[in-house]
């Protein structure tokens, strides 16, 4: 009996951990009309052994922070699990964009437009209901 017990808390016991914070992520190609040549091309990597203290959100920001400062936005990306033998994490391979151009290559009015367009959160506006 104790060892059906324990069979059951081990098959029906779980976990979770976060993977990953986002402000926009599309798994589609996007409609974001700006030069792809003001982007940077970047990689970041967050690797340990056995996968212990990686995270998706560290490979992101480690690949936003090698573009350099004021760059906030990755398109066009890639996000890859590598297994190492006992090496285990994530890569993260995109066009590092600063959002400040983005916004003024589009204009305001454009910008505000593809926001509502790609309902895009806006902490500013949000209702929170209860």
């Amino acid at each position: 009996m104790l060892c059906i017990s324990l069979l059951s808390v081990v098959l029906f016991s779980s976990c979770s951990y976060r993977i990953v914070d986002f402000t926009i992520i599309s798994s589609k190609n996007h409609t974001i009309r700006f030069d792809m040549t003001q982007g940077k091309r970047v990689e970041g990597k967050s690797m340990g052994f056995l996968g212990f203290g990686t995270s998706l959100k560290d490979a992101m920001d480690k690949a936003l922070d090698s573009a350099g400062l004021g760059y906030d936005i990755l398109v066009d990306g890639v996000v890859l699990r590598q297994d190492n033998f006992f090496v285990v994490g994530f890569k993260v391979t995109g066009t590092a964009v600063r959002s400040t151009e983005l916004r003024a290559n589009l204009g305001e009015e454009e910008f505000q437009k593809w926001l509502k367009e790609n309902n895009v959160f806006n902490p500013e506006t949000a209702v929170v209901q209860k």
